[in-house]
């Protein structure tokens, strides 16, 4: 990401899924850019290592740019928390030592700083819970807005209360997927159906936990492209701690969508 005019980097606080940390800066050193977008999970749990989707302890990445926007290898990135509770070592490996609560992290090289990501230090996550799983609604032709489900529901859970903290497990990763017809649809797949938040039309299958625990998606079908005939799709929800499902993960809701009574 290079502006044709560069200029010192500001950081500003972003949230972590919806925004890369890459600031443009007229470095000395020949830096052009800094990208920090190597944070390889949205949360942490307390007293452990930051780690992948996998389970395995994994660094912050950041890359650097020269002015002409090539890769520079091996360039001294340091790791810096902007709040206590975490310790991030020469290697860019993170360990929280607070409870919960959020920490800014920035890249630096030369002095110079990237824009801030946000991690959440949680406990560890251990049992996912859903609403309602059988869910059904008539559909309208020609295709409209209106054909959407009401939410899917789950909240994650610690048993891990010492202190009468919160059993909520906030800022954890989600993920969904939409069956029909016995195939899992591929990611960009939208052309009978896409997962929407519970507020908002964006199709995403990435989802983290808010502050109480919960996370959701709504099913938006494309009817235009359906048999006016009643069907069924699978969405499913995935919670996984150290690369292994947590108990009551995967969770399995039915949609069962009707064409209007002709």
């Amino acid at each position: 990401m290079m502006a044709s005019m560069r200029r010192l980097a500001a950081p500003f606080s972003v949230v972590v899924a919806a925004v890369i940390g890459c600031a443009d800066i007229g470095a000395p050193g020949g830096i052009g850019a800094l990208d920090f977008t190597g944070v390889p999970f949205p949360a942490v749990v307390t007293g452990d290592t930051m780690r992948d989707t996998l389970g395995v302890a994994a660094p912050l990445r950041a890359t650097a740019y020269d002015g002409a926007g090539n890769v520079i290898v091996g360039p001294d990135v340091q790791y810096v928390s902007l709040d206590t509770g975490v310790v991030i070592d020469a290697n860019g490996f993170l360990r929280a030592t607070r409870r919960e609560g959020t920490v800014r992290v920035v890249a630096s090289v030369n002095g110079l700083q990237s824009q801030q990501r946000l991690i959440a230090v949680t406990r560890t996550p251990d049992s996912v819970t859903a609403g309602t799983t059988a869910l059904s609604f008539t559909y309208r032709i020609p295709d409209a807005a209106a054909n959407v489900s009401v939410p899917m529901s789950l909240t994650v859970k610690s048993n891990d209360v010492a202190g009468g903290v919160s059993p909520n497990v906030t800022g954890w990763l989600v993920r969904w997927r939409i069956v029909h017809n016995g195939d899992t649809l591929a990611p960009s797949d939208t052309a009978i159906a896409a997962l929407w938040a519970t507020a908002g039309t964006r199709h995403t299958l990435r989802d983290t936990t808010k502050t109480d625990g919960t996370a959701g998606r709504r099913l938006r079908i494309y009817s235009n492209l359906l048999p006016p005939q009643p069907d069924s799709f699978i969405v499913i929800a995935e919670v996984k701690h150290r690369g292994v499902h947590v108990v009551g993960s995967p969770v399995r809701y039915v949609i069962v969508i009707s064409p209007p009574t002709l």
